[in-house]
């Protein structure tokens, strides 16, 4: 009962964000986006991983695959979150403005996963020490 109410809630909430996305001047451009980002997600993207994902537990059988998947997920995720930056891109314009450059995202970035994949490896060997079954 409680799932029918929030579908009869949440679906005139849902209709009503997409009838305002469509109306908008460039809602083909944005319409085009989602379309494709759904396309390059499903039909490249999702195969790439699946398949780095299956030839990692064929690597390392067992629960230990998650002490890789985790940190390289999450590094993966703040460098899409942070690509603009890394790369420069609108640089000048925050120079301009605040006279402060942005040197050094690509660096931080790449200790961010040092350290990230530093704790799975301490978390690893203290779990597989203290003979409990490492898994997270």
């Amino acid at each position: 009962m409680r799932l029918w109410l929030a579908h009869l809630i949440f679906l005139p909430l849902a209709a009503w964000a997409l009838i305002t996305v469509l109306d908008f001047r460039a809602a083909s451009n944005v319409v085009l986006w989602l379309v494709g980002a759904v396309i390059v997600h499903d039909f490249i993207v999702l195969p790439l991983y699946s398949a780095a994902d299956r030839a990692g537990r064929l690597a390392l059988p067992g629960t230990r695959i998650n002490y890789v998947r985790i940190p390289a997920g999450l590094s993966l995720l703040t460098l899409l979150v942070f690509w603009g930056t890394i790369r420069g891109k609108g640089e000048g314009a925050y120079a301009r403005v605040s006279g402060l450059t942005w040197d050094g995202y690509g660096t931080r970035w790449l200790l961010l996963t040092a350290a990230l994949f530093a704790l799975s490896a301490v978390v690893y060997l203290v779990r597989s020490r203290t003979g409990r079954q490492p898994a997270l």
